[in-house]
């Protein structure tokens, strides 16, 4: 991902915003031009495999992988702060805990804004959980797709011949080692895009053993946010800015 390497140099600023300037822009976040080339190796060889949904979305990802996100500058206590948020809700006045680097004298880059008032968070794009989950998740994905693809591929040589051909040693062995194929196939296209993603993970991650939260491996913001919703309805809750108790 296009972020410089994640060290354990972040720091928790406290104060109150002001001077605040916030702007909705769009950037790439995912890939790096030598992802996008990896990424568009894996997509032609899945679509020389037969499996063309996955290499188009692969290639469509390779290709064009911009975002729209908040690009944000203030100030903190006479500090000057800047960074890329999914979405900024804090404004002007408002108290918060900031996880950032200092980039040079009285400067410092954000990755994660947090109010004192309600606990609302926002956060670099992507970065809301840590490793347990992301594998997990990639986990999940990865049977789901797999079981859909198969059946997909079986229904498609079956359904033409009638389910009688299943009683066909020869169709059973045909789709037993279509079913193994497609399996290793999704499970490199998983592999990749996890890989891909682990620079979010790595950040998140940061941010979380920044402010002091125990067992960040396993924190999940998604889920937080839903089981702390309160009275917060907007659609863009959970999704694009978050809360953490």
């Amino acid at each position: 991902m296009k972020t410089e390497k994640v060290e354990n140099s972040a720091v928790l600023l406290k104060g109150s915003i002001s001077r605040l300037e916030r702007t909705r822009r769009s950037h790439d976040f995912v890939l790096t031009k030598i992802q996008q080339q990896q990424i568009g190796l894996t997509a032609l060889a899945t679509a020389a495999a037969g499996i063309g949904s996955a290499g188009m979305g692969l290639i469509n990802m390779a290709g064009n992988s911009d975002e729209e996100a908040d690009w944000v500058e203030f100030e903190l206590e006479g500090k000057q702060l800047e960074g890329w948020l999914w979405l900024m809700p804090m404004r002007n006045g408002d108290k918060v805990e900031v996880v950032a680097k200092q980039i040079r004298q009285n400067h410092y880059l954000a990755y994660a804004v947090k109010r004192d008032s309600d606990d609302l968070l926002a956060v670099y794009p992507h970065a809301t959980s840590g490793r347990k989950i992301h594998y997990r998740s990639s986990i999940k994905i990865w049977l789901w797709c797999t079981l859909i693809l198969n059946l997909v591929t079986a229904t498609l040589f079956v359904l033409p011949k009638g389910l009688s051909t299943l009683l066909d040693f020869d169709m059973q062995i045909f789709l037993l080692s279509g079913t193994i194929f497609l399996s290793l196939i999704s499970a490199i296209i998983a592999f990749r895009v996890s890989q891909t993603l682990m620079g979010f993970v790595r950040i998140a991650e940061m941010i979380f053993k920044t402010f002091g939260w125990s067992d960040i491996e396993s924190i999940d913001l998604r889920k937080t946010s839903i089981e702390n919703r309160i009275e917060n309805k907007l659609p863009n809750f959970g999704i694009f800015y978050f809360r953490y108790k």
